[in-house]
């Protein structure tokens, strides 16, 4: 999608994946470069092809940002703000030294440490991989201390954040974009739901009172400048009575901002695309809009019948080309701009449904 973004703008694209070819992205780019990340000739090869580096996902190493740098080639966003991203102890750390409320947490990086941290912060917690986790894998629920050593070997071993399991009314996000000269530009605030810890639909505006909407966007600036982004970030929170939680971040388009490529006039990848090459920000508002994911399930007795979605008015199909559909797999999602966000909501949860038969 930041790959159609490019295109239509007159950009050139270089996809480097870190391994495999025809990439959903790489089929649409000047070049696709498949070898290695920690391949040096085949960084060197991808370095001396492009102006500028952003990211798609946060799971790389950081010292391709190190290479790029050495070799003149801005990184937006800093491989600082990825090396955060990729480790939950450091996102704590950072998020907390910038002032922003997250969940009581504690790290493990022994299961005498786990069971401290579990004592410490009092059953029920989450107990996460500190790295690569994403989607609900690496992570485990803990709803009393005899559930440790379970926990701790289901997990791996691995160094753990364990966070406390706190009550909350909706989960939101605030996409957010931060150029080269400091403007900042958002989206609004969005509600998501999750269904298997997978974002499943959001809305957009957030169906909340607007002292809450307007404190959900000031925590994404406060965290977009105290990380000094340049490039797009999507920030995640939990809404509760003691006001707004995050639960983490994300540097780069996220899903639950998918709905602004047809309810912006600048929807994010566009955002993306502008902060990296130093262009101005465009328009982020966004109408009433809702999106809803479309999963691998749905391939489970073959490929859906588009047709029951692409005959209704106002509803937008989007598919990434994955070439092979798994269940839990994000293979696409839909929208829908209205009038009013439970009524867009509404319209593309039948065209869903739609494709399901039920």
């Amino acid at each position: 999608m930041l790959a159609q973004a490019a295109r239509q703008h007159g950009y050139g694209v270089a996809v480097f994946t870190g391994g495999g070819s025809g990439s959903p992205a790489g089929v649409l780019a000047d070049r696709e470069f498949s070898g290695d990340f920690a391949d040096p000739d085949e960084v060197a090869a991808f370095l001396a092809t492009v102006d500028a580096v952003t990211w798609e996902f946060e799971n790389v190493d950081p010292a391709l940002a190190d290479a790029a740098e050495a070799a003149g080639v801005p990184v937006r966003p800093s491989g600082s703000i990825i090396a955060v991203a990729q480790d939950r102890e450091h996102e704590k750390r950072a998020l907390t030294d910038l002032g922003v409320a997250v969940a009581p947490w504690r790290s493990a990086a022994t299961r005498v440490e786990l069971e401290a941290a579990v004592d410490t912060l009092g059953a029920p917690v989450i107990a996460k991989t500190a790295r690569f986790g994403y989607d609900g894998k690496g992570q485990v629920r803990i709803d009393d201390a005899a559930a440790v050593g379970e926990a701790w070997q289901t997990l791996g071993g691995s160094r753990l954040v364990v966070e406390s399991v706190i009550s909350f009314e909706r989960e939101l996000s605030v996409v957010i974009a931060r150029g080269i000269d400091g403007a900042m530009v958002d989206h609004g605030a969005m509600e998501n739901t999750h269904v298997n810890h997978i974002i499943d639909t959001t809305v957009v505006p957030a169906m909340v009172d607007e002292a809450t909407a307007e404190a959900a966007r000031s925590t994404a600036r406060v965290v977009a400048e105290g990380l000094g982004l340049v490039g797009v970030m999507c920030v995640e929170l939990f809404d509760t009575t003691d006001g707004i939680v995050v639960n983490e971040i994300a540097p780069r388009p996220h899903n639950s901002g998918h709905c602004t490529i047809e309810a912006a006039s600048a929807g994010q990848f566009e955002q993306q695309l502008r902060a990296v090459t130093g262009m101005p920000l465009g328009d982020g508002s966004c109408r009433p809009a809702a999106m809803a994911q479309l999963l691998g399930d749905l391939w489970d007795s073959g490929e859906p019948d588009w047709s029951a979605v692409m005959g209704q008015p106002g509803v937008h199909l989007h598919l990434y080309g994955k070439g092979e559909a798994r269940p839990g797999r994000k293979m696409g999602h839909l929208t829908c701009v209205s009038d009013d966000p439970a009524h867009a909501l509404q319209r593309v949860l039948e065209a869903r449904d739609a494709l399901t038969g039920r």
